[in-house]
């Protein structure tokens, strides 16, 4: 059996943690980038400050802000709008989930995830005649081991 390559950063950790979420289904998945149109579905980091707490061993907790972000049809239809927004309030709850059942993004060597949540409620963005963007703001709690 062929051995998982090891991700060598964060954002390769998610983008192969989200490529499991059930609710995605078989849609493509980005990092920096979302489409004009179709369905389809982005992982953006956040500038932000990544320690949160230093231990005296030399370790510490650490965050990792990332936005998720998908286009789906949109337009004049309650029914096609009112599930764009229900896929975020169902993605929030399936990041939960993951959290209480240590089901984490498997992180680099010297990382090791702790907590994976929703920062904001999923929104609508940007639209276009037939295309809504939505996105979710998210955070991934992790300790860093003590760097050499």
């Amino acid at each position: 059996m062929k051995k998982k390559k090891e991700p060598e950063t964060i954002i390769e950790a998610l983008y192969d943690y989200f490529r499991s979420c059930p609710l995605l289904g078989d849609k493509k998945i980005n990092v920096d980038y979302l489409a004009e149109g179709g369905m389809e579905y982005s992982i953006d980091g956040v500038p932000t400050a990544q320690v949160i707490k230093e231990y005296t061993d030399g370790s510490s907790l650490r965050q990792y802000l990332f936005i998720f972000r998908s286009v789906n049809d949109y337009g004049t239809e309650a029914l096609q709008n009112l599930a764009n927004s229900g896929f975020f309030e169902k993605f929030a709850d399936w990041l939960k989930n993951q959290t209480i059942a240590g089901n984490l993004p498997h992180l680099p060597a010297g990382k090791t995830a702790q907590k994976i949540e929703d920062m904001s409620t999923g929104y609508l963005f940007q639209t276009s005649a037939d295309t809504g963007k939505y996105q979710i703001q998210c955070r991934l709690t992790y300790v860093q081991e003590r760097m050499n």
